[in-house]
Parts: structure tokens; C-alpha cells; sequence
């Protein structure tokens, strides 16, 4: 019997494999050990494996350009960044998958996915619809939908009001003390959460609103004093959303252009000047509500109309 197995075992085609496996299985069958070895091969060949966990593995990184459907995008560190834009947010699809940087994604958690600052990078983002701002700690790359600025988690879109409608118009501006701790502490091994850092805040300046000011030039210097209006938060300011179609160096091709997109409502010709040279942009709008421009947008992108872009004034 031995011979017999062995003659088979050592026969390479899939069809004596069988019959040997056969075999054996026919002959275990007799065995006290049977019972044991047939649960054994069950846990291995039919019982699904569990999935397995994912493991964190964060590290600071700005990383170098990539490409994603088509577009390439340009990571950097940019103290100064502040843009105004469109953001949307993402949740539990991705709740417990790694993110861009190595961290484990928390819907529950104060993060963003940014496609080109630094992780860990630290953002205030304000919802210019309703003035609420939260700061936040970009550890993952998107949106990639929409010429989107920003994706929000969903804890934070809940706080700024965003989640309902899925998007919103707001202003991300980078804050430069908390993104250079961050920094910091990252390339240590450290990935803090916003709501734990300990940062030495700097003492209030008081602003005046008066000033003295000495004109010069004349007989009899003068100390005026003058009340200054400062408007640090601009609360009520209004904020125009287009879609720029493309620029032109002929106002004859703008033209064509607007024909072609003559379904599009609120289609005009803009003439402007810039480094000398005149420019007509074709643009869309102005529009107020958000969903309604990503939703043209997707339209002309669609439609192979790839240089269209969003743009806020």
C-alpha cells in the first residue's frame, strides 16, 4: 500500500493528484484519526479566512506628483496656503482602511483629505454659507471629484453643517504653528490629534481703534485722531461661483466657444487683461447654490469638456 502511494505521489499531473488524494482520504476513512484530519483540512480549504486588520503605520509625508485619472496633482508644504472652494466629506465606506499617510481613517475623528499639503497638516476650515469654522488635521489625499478642495470626515461636516447637503462652499486656510508642531512631531513618531495638542497659545494683542498720525510738511504738525472700522471677520461678504469654460487670445474663438454652450444659462464673455496681454475667458455663472455648479460640472466633464474649472470671486 505504502508503494502504491508513493508510485502516486510522485506522478506530476493534476489527475493522479486527485486519485491520490482520493486515496488517502478512502483510507483515513478506516483511521481513528479521520475525524481530526478532515476538520483540519476543512479549516483550511472551505472556512473563509477573516479579514485581516489593518495596522497602522503612520509617517509624515508630502510625497511626490501623481496621477490620478488623467490629472497630475503636486504635493508641497505651504505655510500659506488659503483657498476658497468646494468641500464634501466621506465617511463610512472608508471607516477603518489607511489613509494616505499610514493612520488607521476615523469617520468620528477632526480629519480631512487634502490632495497636495503635507500629512499631518493643520487647517482651519470655515463654511462660508453659515460662518461656523473648525480646525482640522489633514491625514489623507482627495477629493479627486470636482475641482473639490477639501474632504471633510463625517464628524466633521456634522459640526460645520455640511452633511446633510453633502457639499459646501468654504475657505481653507492653513494655520502654520499647529502644521509646523505637527511636522514636528510626526518625523518623531508622534501622530497627535488636534483636540490633543498642547500648544502655548500667544497672549491677545488688543487692537486699537484709534490712531495718531503726524503730518509732516507743514508749519504746525497736527495730531489727528481718526476711528479705524476694522472688519476682521467679513461675515457679510458675498461669494460669486463660476465655472470657467476656457480663455481665449481671440474674442472670435470666445464666440464659437459661447455657442456651444449656449444650453448653459448665465454664459458670458469676459474680457481682462493680464501681463500685457488681452485674455476673453468664457464663463458660467455667477451661481449661489453649490450643488447646482458640481453638478454642471460633472455635466461638462462628461461631455469631454476637461478644462473646465470652478472658480470663487
Amino acid at each position: 500500500m505504502f508503494y502504491l502511494i508513493n508510485k502516486l505521489h510522485n506522478l506530476n499531473t493534476s489527475k493522479y493528484k486527485i486519485l491520490f488524494l482520493l486515496l488517502i482520504m478512502s483510507i483515513l476513512q478506516s483511521c481513528t484519526s479521520s475525524i481530526e484530519v478532515a476538520a483540519t483540512l476543512g479549516k483550511k480549504y472551505i472556512i473563509p479566512k477573516e479579514d485581516q486588520k489593518q495596522i497602522a503605520n503612520p509617517i509624515y509625508k508630502i510625497g511626490k506628483k501623481y496621477n490620478v485619472a488623467g490629472k497630475f496633482y503636486y504635493p508641497k508644504r505651504d505655510l500659506n496656503y488659503n483657498k476658497t472652494g468646494i468641500a464634501s466629506w466621506y465617511g463610512p465606506k472608508f471607516h477603518g482602511k489607511l489613509t494616505a499617510n499610514g493612520e488607521i481613517y476615523n469617520q468620528n475623528a477632526l480629519t480631512a483629505a487634502h490632495k497636495t499639503l503635507p500629512m499631518p497638516s493643520a487647517v482651519k476650515v470655515t463654511n462660508l454659507e453659515n460662518n461656523k469654522s473648525i480646525v482640522l488635521r489633514i491625514n489623507d489625499r482627495g477629493p479627486f471629484v470636482n475641482d473639490r478642495i477639501i474632504d471633510l470626515s463625517s464628524k466633521a461636516a456634522e459640526i460645520l453643517d455640511l452633511k446633510i447637503k453633502g457639499t459646501g462652499l468654504v475657505r481653507v486656510k492653513l494655520l502654520k504653528d499647529k502644521s509646523i508642531l505637527l511636522e514636528k512631531l510626526a518625523q518623531k513618531g508622534s501622530f497627535p490629534e488636534i483636540k490633543d495638542l498642547n500648544i502655548i497659545e500667544l497672549p491677545k494683542i488688543l487692537t486699537p481703534n484709534k490712531v495718531s498720525v503726524n503730518i509732516e510738511n507743514t508749519q504746525n504738525k497736527k495730531i489727528i485722531k481718526k476711528k479705524i472700522n476694522y472688519n476682521l471677520k467679513n461675515s457679510k461678504k458675498v461669494y460669486k461661483i463660476f465655472i470657467k469654460l476656457a480663455s481665449f487670445s481671440s474674442s472670435q474663438n470666445a464666440k464659437i466657444m459661447k455657442n456651444k454652450v449656449k444650453y448653459l444659462e448665465k454664459i458670458k464673455i469676459y474680457k481682462l487683461i493680464k501681463n500685457k496681454k488681452t485674455l476673453y475667458q468664457v464663463k458660467a455663472g455667477p451661481f449661489t447654490s453649490v450643488e447646482k455648479v458640481d453638478t454642471l460640472l460633472s455635466m461638462l466633464r462628461e461631455k469631454g469638456m476637461q478644462g473646465a474649472k470652478i472658480i470663487i470671486e
